[in-house]
């Protein structure tokens, strides 16, 4: 039952104890279709989702931030040919026309890089969640003795 503070009218609501139950056929569908023991099935298709996700994100940046220098040389390749195409539009164009023509020259240059850093970020990621160990025996991790999974 949502609380509201009369004073300050923010409204707190109670957590579930719970998180929400995940609906699992959809795991289970897939892991029918490809030949791997049923235990390791969800342990990969977590892993290997979130290694992915996480794995893209990571070599997105990193293939940016690698490919910075080559995107400043584009950038002002493209504020050269930005100006010489600006000077029709006196003088607007010789301010505009600097700018966006180096925006599209570091652009050309940095989304195939990221695009290309994603890919290759996200496959490694796949693969380290493929590759992942099986839960320990009894849901407890190594060298801990609280358990893996929620107490419910």
């Amino acid at each position: 039952m949502p609380v509201a503070d009369g004073r300050t009218g923010i409204v707190t609501v109670a957590a579930p104890d719970s998180p929400p139950l995940v609906d699992q056929r959809q795991i289970e569908e897939f892991c029918a279709q490809i030949p791997v023991d049923p235990r390791r099935c969800t342990v990969i298709a977590v892993d290997a989702g979130v290694g992915a996700a996480t794995g893209a994100a990571i070599g997105a940046g990193i293939a940016a931030g690698v490919s910075a220098p080559v995107a400043v040389a584009a950038a002002l390749a493209g504020a050269a040919a930005g100006f010489v195409v600006g000077i029709p539009f006196l003088p607007t164009g010789l301010v505009v026309g600097p700018l966006l023509g180096a925006a599209v020259g570091a652009t050309v240059v940095a989304i195939p890089a990221a695009l290309l850093g994603g890919a290759l970020g996200a496959s490694i990621g796949a693969l380290v969640g493929l590759t992942a160990p099986l839960p320990q025996e009894g849901a407890r991790t190594e060298g801990s003795e609280a358990p893996a999974t929620s107490p419910n």
